[in-house]
């Protein structure tokens, strides 16, 4: 039996929202305040009963609920029962394999090719309550939504109830019908299906006065006694400890006979002596301090956690990293939460994590994601073959690393659109390259796995070819920001979140991905002048050829990026393609979220580029000439004359720089930001217009 779905409605961010569950372990990752914790909250307050408040309905929702209750007209009841809040169906299937035990009375009906049920948890406000608001409303002259929300939100349990019921599924249609049960009590639903997990606000600290970790081995101690059987030889063995410690610190707290006859005064001596005066003889008091030492209170209040440290030396546990805390508080709480459900398992068990990155250093992260599926695993084997239960795995996060060090099967993506919330399977990403034996999704799912998962969590990106812009883009990106000083709103380009890849001649195969994650894109590549030939092979049959060219005698493109991204305009088939693509203006070169960039005059009519080198050569001469010798000695340049580089641009970038990383590495060198014009370079128009769209 799994949980295969869930639906939301008008739940925080969640307002339209469906995620598909994995079978095993479903990774939810997504940039911050994009409801992956309402996702884990709603679950839980639905299935364990905790209260939900008036700030969990969706805002734009809260508004529309106002006028609703405002407009309400009893007359119309019988098309209005009642007014909804927020809804969450959860969507379950099973097999032949499964006990039918807990799930029969939610069974709708007897199709034997029906496998799934459909638990559907409704908070609304009652039609009695809706007159009740809207008197209220009338009665305290509310005169705006502001008013009204202070009010219901100090009153909410007055007028929301939540139910539950079981829902018709037609297998056919695959979708809900209008069938409904009565309704349900959520002691039948834990039966089902249980929810348990483990928060990111955990209460991990070094302070000295916080011992978090050590709390935890009670906890765990109740979880593992609760799940074994008492009579075992571990569970003998301590309470056999317990009974003589409490002999011996009987002895301690009273006092004792010694062998000679002699009294031995006890901590407590002295004042039940004081006791035996104030009563008198006559009354006969007397009294001891006995010592009762409970296992959960030896554990919870008497037990440190310590790490040990050079052999048999060990440290208090608040001396240990953050990072390291948090992972052992983890591993402690997933122990502590799977014995729990061991001992009265549902039909269901979902654990939940929610950001296990925190404090965490990236080899730390690594591996946590690298154990965890197999940890859990184990336990599901086990709860399978012992009872016949599953466990399912529920995590999110925001780390890279994580991702990229995961199945990338197991990726749920969750992405803002608008005011609502999408969440996507990764492997349907599969589809837009066209299969999974597809050499596109092969080779974007290979480069987010070795080079860049954070391109999940940036909010922009920037695609840019080799060495030579890799090492430029962030000088290039605080020369534009401080030529071009933002206004209203606009942050500066390195104050917002951009992920610059180096994706070669490649970016056209990720802009599925692109489109997949939502993402503003700029792709900076080379506009590649070739010119289209005519030419006759060995066996004399004439062949088109497109050879390398100076961009002056250029008709054509090399670059299959720029070719990709204008297939729809019909440039494929244009007989001079170059002059097409440099004459376009900017917005031709947008399309939805992303926009290329390539060479193109510094003034109209002046000199075309084909490359980063020649188009920044065209428009830095003079500085270049100014530190020609430094250029020559890093081996950035080979020698040149002055009237070289004033010649021909494409042939001195072509003939005379000797190594591009080199190059880029003496541009950043050699700039003086405070200097004269010819000690400081400048951005080439392509690149400044494209940085300034995606800032």
């Amino acid at each position: 039996m799994i949980l295969k779905k869930m639906k939301v409605k008008n739940f925080r961010l969640l307002k339209n929202f469906e995620l598909d569950f994995k079978d095993e372990l479903s990774l939810v990752i997504g940039k911050n305040n994009c409801g992956k914790t309402s996702a884990l909250i709603i679950l839980d307050k639905m299935l364990n009963s905790s209260k939900v408040m008036w700030e969990d309905i969706n805002l734009e929702y809260q508004k529309e609920l106002y006028e609703k209750i405002i407009g309400f007209d009893i007359s119309e009841q019988e098309k209005v029962a009642s007014l909804e809040a927020v809804n969450l169906q959860l969507f379950i299937e099973y097999n032949d394999n499964d006990s039918y035990t807990n799930i029969q009375k939610f069974m709708m009906d007897l199709n034997p090719d029906n496998n799934t049920i459909v638990l559907e948890f409704i908070l609304f406000i009652p039609i009695k309550k809706i007159l009740k608001l809207k008197d209220i409303i009338n009665e305290k002259k509310f005169e705006d939504f502001i008013s009204f929300s202070k009010f219901i939100s100090k009153n909410f349990s007055v007028f929301f109830e939540t139910k539950r019921y079981s829902r018709g599924f037609d297998v056919e249609l695959n979708q809900i019908t209008q069938d409904r049960s009565e309704e349900i009590d959520n002691k039948d639903i834990q039966k089902v299906i249980k929810v348990a997990g483990i928060r990111a606000d955990r209460a991990v600290s070094n302070d000295d006065r916080n011992h978090v970790l050590s709390s935890l081995t009670g906890k765990y101690f109740s979880s593992y006694k609760a799940a074994k059987n008492e009579s075992e030889l571990v569970f003998t063995r301590l309470e056999e400890k317990l009974e003589e410690a409490d002999k011996e610190l009987y002895k301690i707290y009273n006092g004792e006979k010694s062998e000679n006859g002699e009294s031995i005064d006890g901590i407590f001596s002295d004042v039940i002596d004081v006791i035996k005066t104030y009563g008198g003889a006559e009354n006969g008091i007397d009294i001891a301090i006995e010592s009762s030492i409970s296992e959960k209170n030896l554990l919870s209040d008497n037990t440190n956690l310590s790490y040990r440290q050079g052999g048999n030396c060990s440290l208090p546990e608040t001396y240990n990293g953050l990072g390291y805390l948090n992972l052992i508080g983890i591993l402690f709480e997933i122990e502590t939460k799977i014995q729990e459900l061991f001992e009265q398992p549902a039909d269901i068990n979902l654990l939940y994590i929610e950001e296990p990155e925190a404090h965490t250093h990236p080899q730390l992260q690594y591996i946590f994601i690298r154990n965890i599926k197999s940890h859990i695993k184990a336990h599901r084997k086990k709860l399978l073959e012992e009872k016949n239960k599953q466990l399912q795995l529920l995590i999110t996060s925001h780390s890279s690393h994580i991702v990229s060090e995961c199945n990338f099967d197991d990726i749920i993506y969750l992405k803002k659109n608008g005011n609502t919330v999408i969440a996507k399977s990764f492997n349907s990403l599969k589809e837009e390259y066209g299969g999974d034996e597809q050499k596109g999704f092969k080779f974007v799912k290979q480069y987010l796995t070795i080079n860049r998962s954070e391109l999940f969590f940036a909010d922009k990106a920037i695609c840019i070819e080799g060495d030579t812009e890799r090492i430029l883009m962030p000088m290039m990106m605080h020369k534009i920001d401080n030529k071009e000083k933002p206004e209203g709103d606009i942050i500066p380009l390195l104050s917002q979140n951009i992920s610059v890849i180096e994706v070669g001649a490649h970016s056209h195969i990720f802009m599925p991905l692109f489109s997949f994650l939502g993402t503003k894109v700029l792709i900076i590549t080379d506009i590649d002048s070739v010119k289209m030939e005519k030419k006759k092979d060995k066996n004399g049959i004439e062949k088109t050829v497109y050879p390398s060219c100076h961009p002056s005698e250029g008709t054509h493109t090399s670059n299959s990026s720029i070719k990709e991204f204008f297939k729809d305009t019909g440039i494929g088939t244009s007989n001079n393609q170059f002059n097409e693509l440099v004459g376009k203006n900017a917005e031709d070169k947008i399309k939805h979220n992303i926009r290329i960039a390539y060479q193109i005059p510094e003034v109209a009519g002046e000199y075309q580029a084909s490359s980063f080198e020649d188009a920044f050569i065209a428009l830095n001469k003079n500085f270049i000439i100014k530190n020609k010798e430094g250029f020559c000695e890093y081996g950035a340049l080979k020698n040149f004359n002055d009237d070289d580089i004033s010649s021909d641009y494409y042939n001195f970038a072509l003939n005379k720089v000797e190594k591009k990383s080199a190059f880029a590495s003496s541009i950043l060198y050699f700039d003086d930001e405070n200097g004269e014009d010819d000690e400081k370079w400048r951005v080439p128009k392509y690149i400044e217009e494209g940085l300034l769209w995606i800032r």
